[in-house]
Parts: C-alpha cells; structure tokens; sequence
C-alpha cells in the first residue's frame, strides 16, 4: 500500500484552535474578569459612594442613633435594619422610606450595570453623559419591573384563596384536607414567581439598559427564564461574582486598614478629637463598600449578557449601543456677517 493512501488521523487540537479567536469563545465566563475595570471609573465610584452617604442619611433619620455602615453581603445585618425600621417609623413611614430606597438606588444600579455590560462585551468605556441619558429615558419603566412579578404573586395567590370556600361552607375534615393538599401544590408557582424575583429583577434592571426594547414585562420575563431554564449557569456565574467581591473586599479592606491607621496617626497626634476621628474612619468604610457596590453592579451587567448568550443564543458582543445624542445645527450667520 502507498503511504499516500493511509489515512493520516483527523487532527482536532489544530482544528478547534483555527477556529477559537480567544479564550472567551472557550469559557465565557473569562469575560467578567474585564469588569473589575469599572473600580477605577471615578464617575462610578462617586455615583455610588453618593447612594450610600444619601441612604446613610435617611435611614439615620428613621432609627434613633447614628448607623455604622456595614458590609453589603451581610443580609442579616440588612434585614435588621428593615425591622428597625419599621418598628421606630410604623408601617407606612417605613413602607416610604424602603419606595425611597427604590427610587434612589435603580438609576444608580443601572448605571454601573450598563458600565459592567459595556467591558464584558469587549467594548471601551462610554461617557458617562452617554450612559446618563440612556438611563434617564428609561428610568420610569424601570421603576415598573419589581411590580409585575408583585402584582403576578397577587393575582396567583388570590386564585389560590379561592380554594379554601368549600372548607368555609362545610366544616368537614376531609374536605378541610383536600383543599390543603389543593393549596399546597397551587402555592409552589407562587413560590417561584416569589424566589425567582430576587433574582429576575435584577436581570430585568440590566435588561432595561442594554436592550433596543425598554419593555418591563419582556425584560422581567428575561429575569425568569434565566433562573427557570439555566439555573446552573445563574449559580455559576454568581459563585465567580462573589468570589471576585470577595477578593476586591479582601484588598480594598487593606487599603481602608491601612487608611484608618493613617487617620488614627493624623487625628491622635496632636490635639485627640474622637468626633473628627469617627467621622474619618465612617468615611473610608463607606468608600470601600461603594467600591465593592460598584463591582457587584457592574457583574451584574457582564452575568446578564452570559446568561443571554446561554438562554437565546445571542453573543455578548452584540451588544445593543444607544443611538447618539442629535448635535444642535450651528447658528445660520446674519447676511451683514457675509458682505
């Protein structure tokens, strides 16, 4: 036999690297280490550290004492404060400031989330009057999204209460637990539409920045079908996030070590003033929290666009980029400036 006739082997390794451009075409999930890019963004950083000294002041207002800040993960801590809240204000004070809360953090999420968007798709980072605009045109859509799935989770479980009328006719025990078994298997939808809103309107704020459509229902609808049909993909991807937060708040927490140390040395040395102390070492943990609220904001922006490409197919690349905004024509010159 001639040697030119033997088959030399299919060579696989050669013919999947001609067609691989970069390491993102092999895991995509590379893409989220360009985010942390957005840390060094001063208009992201300032937006953020804005939030939390306005929220800091409000929730000042409502509990009796000053509010140390605290870390973002720790929701514990959060939940607390909620209940403090509530307990100090009443429920209509405390329902006011949490709308208020609402209101003054979805712009702020959607900005750094459009930011965080813009680096995982290979892109450079727009102006922020750019991006400003784009959120601002959508802003009262966005205050929309967290009430579709409310207003869901109303209707389904006025449905369900209507299975408990035979019970209330018939004071019978078989019927009493028939209607409880009924209502057992019709809560569970409820319980999705409940625990699948943490994490559908979050997606559905990234959505409202980075899709051509700004439509609330459709992009709460992107929300749910990445936590129904990649729920794997959404843990993936949230368990590199935090670990990418968690080592941002391992080093941020060593510049904030080392700056309080600096501000203990400033203030102790000449003259102690406990109150200027304080207000220093306050300062610099909420600068290091809007740091690491900054990054989770822009992760947030680059785990939308994975979970896109996982769920439809569409690459983090098209990106959607907002049309310019229309350049005012120049002043038409009087005729004496043309003789």
């Amino acid at each position: 036999m001639n040697k030119s006739e033997i088959h030399a082997g299919y060579e696989f390794e050669s013919g999947m690297f001609s067609r691989m451009r970069s390491w993102v075409d092999v895991a995509s999930w590379v893409r989220l280490a360009r985010i942390p890019r957005i840390m060094a963004s001063p208009s992201h950083v300032g937006l953020v550290f804005a939030a939390c000294l306005v929220t800091r002041v409000l929730v000042s207002s409502a509990v009796a004492g000053r509010v140390a800040p605290a870390p973002f993960w720790e929701l514990q801590s959060h939940v607390e404060l909620i209940a403090a809240m509530w307990n100090a204000t009443g429920p209509l004070l405390g329902t006011t400031l949490v709308v208020a809360m609402w209101v003054l953090w979805t712009p702020v999420i959607q900005f750094v989330c459009r930011g965080g968007a813009v680096l995982a798709a290979g892109q450079s980072m727009p102006r922020a009057g750019e991006v400003m605009r784009l959120v601002r045109s959508r802003l009262w859509k966005s205050f929309l999204v967290p009430i579709i799935p409310l207003l869901c989770v109303l209707a389904s479980a006025a449905a369900v209460f209507v299975i408990r009328v035979p019970s209330f006719l018939a004071d019978v025990p078989w019927i009493s637990q028939m209607t409880g078994w009924t209502i057992g298997i019709a809560v569970i939808p409820l319980g999705i539409l409940g625990f699948g809103a943490l994490f559908a309107v979050p997606l559905a704020l990234a959505a409202m920045v980075c899709e051509p459509d700004s439509d609330p229902i459709d992009s709460i609808s992107r929300g749910y079908e990445a936590f129904v049909r990649r729920p794997l993909s959404l843990v993936w991807y949230l368990l590199l996030s935090g670990a990418m937060v968690f080592v941002a708040g391992v080093l941020l927490g060593g510049v904030g070590w080392a700056a309080s140390l600096a501000s203990l040395g400033l203030v102790l040395l000449i003259a102690p003033d406990p109150l200027q102390l304080n207000a220093a070492l306050e300062i610099i943990a909420t600068l290091v929290i809007a740091w690491q609220l900054t990054l989770a904001f822009g992760l947030l922006g680059g785990v939308y666009l994975l979970l896109r490409s996982d769920a439809g197919g569409q690459e983090p690349e098209d990106l959607w980029t907002p049309p310019p905004a229309p350049k005012e024509p120049l002043p038409e010159l009087p005729k004496e400036a043309l003789q």
